[in-house]
């Protein structure tokens, strides 16, 4: 455990500097967001009175509740989990190929470590120190604008259904990330240069292949890349559909369809029926793809040829 630890911590080094760019890419978006407002309550040209809103909205407490769990499964699931896949990308191709780059390869792999080990310990450091590099930062984001919102509107922030929205899409976010980087992961075995852009070529010279059999002979042979895509984002795909319409909510009245929000009411069980979308044969089948995906990308980096 002790030399694990020890390579965790090398391996954290070695890719601090990428691992921090999110980190430095969401402050300088607050920085921006604080100098506009800043700059427009000086100049007299902000927008951020709401005293416009219907007493009926603000005296709706489900509503308030409802918009706080929404900012923050929204933000995480949009522009935070976005933001992050992209470093993913930029990470994961290169987790086994360090070595080469940095041309030590034959030194580390002399050493007295199980390759085991050093593939472990650069999984963890990378695609599991993004992971929660974006918790660190949804926990920030959640602190940030619910105390922007509560100081700025005039909404009550129910910091309960903040949490859970946080906390929902964060592990979603999360369960999709694994997957994508696993397979990332498996690339950077099999490709020592340039796997991402070598891996994407040949799914879709794979797809193509499906594409014209298909075509050629009617056959109904799955698209890779669609599989794969679909494979990243059911879990996402399926929170959203769990999520009730505007029927469910009461917002649409009967008579006139016309949606009022001031009849918003947040239906029973509704976190629960949320959280049962993390407890699903699809999430375990995802999860044991993971560990299929790194056993063979250390059965494959074991055997490949050490670069001097």
């Amino acid at each position: 455990m002790r030399t694990f630890k020890a390579l965790v911590i090398k391996d954290l080094q070695a890719n601090r500097k990428i691992l921090m760019l999110p980190i430095w890419f969401v402050l300088a978006m607050y920085v921006l967001i604080a100098v506009s407002v800043i700059y427009a309550l000086a100049t007299g040209t902000s927008n951020l009175s709401l005293s416009g809103i219907p007493i009926e909205l603000l005296q709706n407490t489900n509503l308030h509740s409802m918009i706080s769990f929404l900012i923050q499964f929204a933000s995480f699931i949009g522009s935070l989990g976005l933001l992050f896949t992209l470093f993913m990308f930029i990470l994961c191709p290169t987790l086994l190929n360090q070595d080469v780059r940095h041309k030590c390869e034959l030194f580390h792999r002399s050493q007295p470590v199980s390759i085991w080990k050093i593939t472990a310990s650069r999984f963890a450091a990378g695609i599991g120190g993004l992971i929660i590099i974006s918790l660190a930062v949804g926990i920030a984001n959640l602190f940030i604008t619910n105390i922007s919102a509560a100081l700025l509107t005039p909404f009550q922030i129910d910091w309960w259904m903040s949490i859970n929205g946080l906390l929902l899409s964060w592990l979603h976010f999360s369960i999709a990330m694994l997957v994508l980087g696993s397979i990332l992961f498996l690339l950077s075995a099999i490709f020592r240069d340039h796997a991402f852009g070598l891996g994407i070529g040949g799914l879709g010279v794979l797809q193509l292949i499906a594409f014209i059999f298909n075509k050629l002979y009617g056959w109904n042979i799955p698209y890779i890349l669609n599989v794969i895509f679909k494979l990243i984002t059911s879990g996402i795909t399926r929170i959203q559909a769990v999520i009730p319409n505007a029927q469910q909510f009461g917002i649409v009245t009967v008579r006139t369809g016309e949606p009022d929000l001031s009849n918003l009411v947040i239906p029973e069980h509704f976190l629960y029926n949320l959280w049962t979308t993390l407890f699903t044969w699809d999430i375990a089948f995802k999860l044991f793809f993971c560990a299929v995906m790194f056993v063979l990308a250390t059965y494959i980096y074991k055997r490949r040829e050490v670069q001097f």
